[in-house]
């Protein structure tokens, strides 16, 4: 039976980042300033536009705001014995030093790429932001290079921060690279932890955050349920597996195929906690078509940080939880749609990684 519900959600949240099977959301977080003239708290909606990136590609393939002339690619290794990851490293022609960004994905086994189906989250952000001056890192996932050491467990340690912070001290290192311009940017559980990763990173420029779930993952995973139509004795099925976790009374077990273990290490985690102890720039992303994290995680972050200064809240119109822009009601079906990260994602993530300063 149990397995019968695993193989329920795969198919519901095909392509969906959002937990350790491809499912599970994590929130994510902005963070305080150190101060300044006065505080900026902005809420805002970027424009609409019909210039939508994936409305066409150049001859190369390629989304029209990435210039292959403007960049070169280098591979990397990131992290330690006996998990070395592998890495593109992407660099601006010209003199620098530049801004750099380490991109932090979700939860689930992803390539650098952030590839699914057609689409590729991490590339289109990379080449995009390197097209206009700023240098970014992005590795394949300890989870993806190294599945089998895992398949009976991982902590959030080992699954996403320790290798995000090495990267950190990585991209710190190369001497293109202004060290004291250098962000986190994370997608979904990347976005949870972005606060801590740029905390145990310190010094930081400030951290970006795509797409920030704000609901634990007990009522995450329902509600994501019903929006796909999952039948209500699956969706009561997975609300009862869930309730040791709401309750916080179990430390054996398992849940969607992981143990609880991992599932408690991911409670645990406070992003917006975290966030308040930063005291750097911070911007928030979200898609208005996301239904992975939606307008109700939002509303946790802006709880949250209500006080907090030098923190960016915009919502992209059309997009999706990758980004990419759409019409309609959004499902699973799309991420298997050939597009392109929305050239206003790009574009809003340049000004504030440009413009940002302690």
């Amino acid at each position: 039976m149990f397995h019968d519900i695993r193989g329920t959600l795969k198919k519901l949240t095909l392509g969906a980042c959002l937990g350790a099977v491809a499912l599970t959301g994590a929130a994510c977080a902005s963070s305080p300033g150190r101060g300044g003239p006065e505080p900026i708290h902005v809420e805002a909606t970027a424009p609409r536009s019909e210039a939508v990136a994936g409305a066409s590609v150049t001859p190369d393939g390629r989304p029209p705001y990435v210039n292959g002339a403007a960049f070169r690619g280098e591979e990397v290794t990131v992290g330690q014995e006996p998990f070395l990851l592998k890495g593109t490293l992407t660099v601006p022609v010209g003199k620098g030093p530049f801004p750099g960004v380490v991109l932090v994905h979700g939860s689930g086994p992803h390539d650098r790429d952030v590839r699914f189906g057609p689409n590729a989250l991490f590339k289109d952000l990379a080449e995009g932001l390197s097209s206009r001056g700023i240098a970014v890192l992005r590795y394949d996932k300890r989870t993806f290079q190294y599945k089998e050491p895992f398949a009976s467990g991982i902590s959030i340690d080992d699954e996403v921060v320790v290798d995000a912070v090495s990267a950190m001290g990585v991209l710190k290192a190369r001497p293109e690279v202004d060290a004291a311009r250098v962000f986190v940017v994370g997608h979904s559980l990347g976005a949870l932890l972005a606060p801590e990763i740029a905390l145990r990173s310190a010094p930081v420029a400030g951290a970006v955050l795509l797409a920030p779930p704000g609901r634990p993952m007990w009522e995450l995973i329902p509600a994501q349920l019903r929006y796909l139509g999952a039948p209500a004795e699956r969706i009561a099925e997975v609300e009862k597996a869930a309730e040791p976790l709401k309750a916080r009374t179990a430390s054996s077990g398992s849940f969607l195929g992981l143990p609880l273990s991992y599932w408690n290490d991911l409670d645990s985690r406070d992003g917006v906690g975290m966030a308040r102890k930063l005291q750097r720039p911070i911007l928030i992303m979200q898609g208005e078509r996301d239904y992975q994290s939606t307008e109700e995680d939002l509303a946790t972050w802006r709880r949250g940080l209500a006080q907090v200064d030098r923190v960016d809240v915009v919502r992209i119109p059309g997009s999706n939880h990758m980004f990419i822009h759409g019409e309609g009601r959004s499902g699973p079906a799309e991420y298997m749609i050939p597009g392109h990260v929305d050239a206003r994602v790009v574009e809003r993530l340049c000004s504030f990684l440009l413009s940002a300063r302690e």
